[in-house]
């Protein structure tokens, strides 16, 4: 009998530390460590949306595949600053009310560049602009770039519980502004090779100008012997308010990270194939850009990421520009009948078309010419005070015209208060809109 309490003993010692020994929960991330990620999120729930005047909730339901090398390209006190990665798989499927879209990356935009420059996550392609689809699928699953700071980062004991930092709490909720939050971390259990911590608690924020409350229950496996976290099981309720880019929604979601430190760096991240990602913050405008083509390829234009698309037919998009969350305006953008080779609308039929638009009763012209351009295209600008449906706002008019007669009409809605804010970046777009050869 006592040899087997004492076999027992031993068995339990190679297993479980002494009571009230402590363990090290800490991961030192270092420039040119290469790891393999592969992320799975499912998601349930709805969306709330007014329909001929009256609430009505759609059901959504996703899955997001991710599954990529990451290489640290900066790193500060543990946390990645800056990384390169290669995606494998980023692949993510939505139903919405039963329509289905799928997003997944062009080939030439499978390396992609994730930093914080300063508390938002940004996310380029070296190779060249990404579509809004496209960002979305690589900016939008689960973050990785904060997940040390999940460690407390010193020796703990079982059951011992610290407060997540407020910039890992917003990274890991991906917010654009963190409020508050109340996200704590507890070691549950240890053995000689593992330590599993919990994470629970809620936090609120801003993403896209509407507020956002989620509620989080996390395990995160830690590896004692590589001293890394090698897994995650993490699960949220998010509530959402309605968003001058965004619907109102209430959805659960479920990830599950299996992450590891590799070997040797993989042949898609060695330093050579890095040489276009630029060194430190300083992205090209080109890189910042997205590029938006029209779903019938009659045009194409570049824009910046402040404007998110909200609404898409085969004859309109609708836009809206969000200023630190704030809505400053909304842009119509409209193909228009080809008027021939090298003709155009009249600028005089321009004016009296603009002006007699729906609901749009115009006051007073403010200001109306051509805008100088490039590329042999004309446009024609007319900016005008009103009202529109029953409120005063400033309206920018523009017309864009190709050499071959191709032509697009861009409205730009604003209250009176908001055009300093707006600035030039309506011009921008009309400038900035192609029209592919066909």
């Amino acid at each position: 009998m006592q040899a087997r309490m004492i076999g027992l003993a031993l068995s339990l010692a190679a297993v479980c530390p002494a009571l009230g020994q402590t363990v090290n929960l800490s991961e030192s991330v270092r420039e040119g460590d290469c790891f393999r990620l592969v992320a799975t999120t499912t998601l349930t729930g709805t969306l709330k949306v007014s329909r001929d005047g009256k609430a009505t909730q759609l059901k959504i339901a996703a899955k997001n595949e991710h599954d990529f090398f990451e290489r640290v390209l900066a790193a500060d006190k543990g946390v990645i600053q800056k990384s390169a990665r290669h995606y494998q798989t980023a692949h993510s499927r939505a139903s919405v009310d039963g329509e289905v879209v799928e997003r997944t990356l062009a080939a030439d935009h499978r390396l992609i560049v994730a930093q914080r420059p300063g508390d938002s996550l940004f996310c380029y392609a070296p190779a060249g602009p990404l579509s809004r689809s496209e960002l979305e699928v690589v900016s939008e699953h689960f973050e990785t770039l904060h997940l040390v700071g999940l460690l407390p980062a010193k020796e703990v004991r079982v059951g011992d519980t610290w407060k997540l930092e407020s910039s890992v709490a917003q990274s890991l909720c991906l917010f654009d502004g963190l409020i508050s939050h109340e996200l704590k971390a507890t070691l549950k259990e240890a053995t000689a090779a593992n330590a599993t911590i919990v994470l629970e608690g809620s936090a609120k924020g801003i993403e896209n100008g509407a507020m956002a409350t989620l509620t989080i229950s996390a395990t995160v496996q830690f590896d004692l012997t590589k001293k890394r976290i090698v897994a995650v099981e993490w699960k949220q309720k998010d509530v959402r308010d309605q968003g001058p880019a965004s619907p109102a929604a209430e959805v659960d979601s479920g990830t599950t990270l299996k992450r590891e430190l590799l070997a040797s760096e993989p042949e898609e991240l060695l330093v050579g194939k890095l040489a276009t990602i630029p060194e430190g913050n300083d992205i090209p405008v080109a890189m910042k850009s997205l590029l938006h083509k029209d779903t019938r390829g009659r045009f194409q234009f570049l824009h910046e990421r402040d404007w998110q698309l909200v609404g898409q037919t085969e004859y309109h998009l609708l836009m809206r520009l969000l200023d630190r969350g704030d809505f400053v305006a909304q842009a119509t953008i409209t193909h228009w009948k080809n008027a021939g080779v090298g003709k155009h609308m009249a600028a005089e039929e321009f004016e009296k078309l603009v002006e007699n638009g729906n609901a749009w009763k115009q006051e007073r012209v403010l200001e109306r010419g051509e805008v100088p351009t490039d590329g042999g295209r004309w446009i024609y600008r007319v900016s005008a005070s009103g009202e529109l449906e029953g409120s005063k706002v400033v309206q920018n008019f523009y017309i864009v015209a190709s050499p071959n007669g191709e032509q697009v009409i861009l409205t730009f809605t604003m209250k009176p208060g908001n055009t300093e804010r707006l600035g030039t970046r309506d011009l921008a777009i009309a400038n900035a809109i192609d029209f592919p050869m066909r």
